[in-house]
């Protein structure tokens, strides 16, 4: 049977934390991302090589994966969903939402504990997004994206050398 378990886990510390940092999307193409023990070890033969940066809050970004596996099929997969709230209107930003939305980026998620993974890595993904005014003072003026993919696998995460090979094709050009 290929597919026994291995390891058994240890409780651990509490020492994770959760939320989101930050989220990079990349324009779609068919990177052949390297993928080896749950980890990319490289970012394919084309190479990713520009990424835009999305500063976010921690506590209204989340991302849930549900994977789904089928006696009747013998197939597993996996559900991505990425919960984007991006506040603050303004023009610039309402036409990156637009082409997020339009498009089928892959996208990156970092966490608060050093993990960056890849969402949508084989098809790219699929964006609803919603322009919010807000009614009361408080409320959200700006932006939300639910980012979906649907992959074979749980999203794989970026080695350390990965990771900084990601964090170098940042593009400057950022909405404040």
């Amino acid at each position: 049977m290929p597919c026994q378990i291995t390891a058994g886990r240890l409780l651990g510390c509490k020492a994770g934390r959760g939320g989101i940092k930050n989220i990079f999307f990349a324009n779609y193409d068919n990177y052949g991302f390297v993928v080896s023990a749950q980890e990319v070890t490289s970012l394919g033969t084309l190479g990713v090589d520009e990424v835009f940066q999305y500063e976010v809050k921690a506590t209204v970004n989340t991302l849930t994966e549900t994977g789904t596996a089928s006696d009747d099929t013998g197939n597993f997969v996996n559900m991505q969903s990425l919960a984007v709230t991006l506040p603050r209107m303004s023009s610039d930003l309402q036409a990156q939402v637009q082409l997020i939305c339009a498009g089928r980026p892959i996208v990156f998620v970092e966490d608060y504990n050093g993990n960056i993974v890849v969402v949508g890595r084989t098809a790219g993904t699929s964006s609803n997004c919603t322009k919010v005014t807000g009614g009361a003072a408080a409320d959200l003026n700006g932006f939300t994206l639910t980012v979906t993919a649907e992959e074979s696998d749980l999203s794989p995460f970026l080695d350390s050398t990965m990771q900084t090979a990601l964090r170098s094709f940042v593009n400057d050009n950022v909405i404040s």
